[in-house]
């Protein structure tokens, strides 16, 4: 599952996204959720991907931020 299928099925905003996960602006919430080949795209740090890990409750893992490539 992606953050950004997390956050819709969740109903959480970009915004609630982003406090739930310990951050004030909503931007890196809504960089992260953006497709992986989008140019605004952004992959979380290690400790953030950590983070995601487990505020979604392995929901959303590290895999799920990887580019898949045929």
């Amino acid at each position: 599952m992606t953050l950004d299928e997390y956050r819709l099925a969740n109903g959480l905003s970009y915004k609630a996204l982003a406090e739930k996960l310990g951050f004030k602006e909503a931007t890196v919430a809504r960089r992260w959720c953006l497709p992986k080949d989008h140019p605004q795209a952004l992959t979380p740090s290690s400790r953030n991907l950590s983070l995601i890990l487990n505020v979604t409750m392995s929901s959303v893992t590290p895999n799920d931020f990887i580019i898949r490539r045929n």
